[in-house]
């Protein structure tokens, strides 16, 4: 299973420049769906197909938009919720980490559940940690999926 934490954002930039890639992973795109395409900064949907791949997740476990409904309220969901938060944070500060969440229910990767739970943890992290400035890239945005994804094997358990 796909673990974030393993994650380096500077080496995902390398997989945030790969152009339709041959990887046998097919998730629900959003064509006649409630939810909009990805914009030009975020991750393609052949990247977010990628790095499942690339993750060894099944891809039948994603199902249909959202791809996490709700949020698994365990230790270890909780874990990986809190670190997901704490790098948006300290990267691109609380605003753009609630633009963030929001970005990610319209994509339909997290259902209102999922997308309210993370968004009550950002007064949490902006209360003890130095928030940062930086704009969020397509390689953060994909990060974010792997948490996504993470998220979604807890919850499929």
């Amino acid at each position: 299973m796909i673990d974030p934490a393993d994650y380096d954002p500077r080496e995902l930039r390398s997989l945030a420049d790969v152009d339709d890639p041959e990887i046998g992973v097919s998730l629900p795109r959003v064509e006649g769906s409630e939810y909009r395409p990805a914009a030009p900064d975020e991750p393609s949907h052949e990247q977010c197909e990628m790095l499942v791949a690339i993750g060894g997740v099944d891809p039948e476990a994603l199902g249909e938009r959202p791809y996490l409904p709700t949020f698994p309220d365990v230790p270890e969901g909780r874990r990986i919720g809190r670190d997901w938060i704490v790098y948006l944070v300290r990267t691109a500060g609380e605003g753009a980490t609630r633009d963030a969440i929001a970005r990610y229910r319209a994509l339909g990767w997290l259902g209102e559940d999922a997308a309210a739970t993370l968004d009550a943890r950002v007064d949490d992290a902006v209360a003890v940690l130095e928030p940062g400035d930086d704009d969020l890239d397509r390689a953060d945005h994909l990060l974010s999926f792997a948490h996504v994804v993470r998220l979604l094997g807890i919850a499929t358990r």
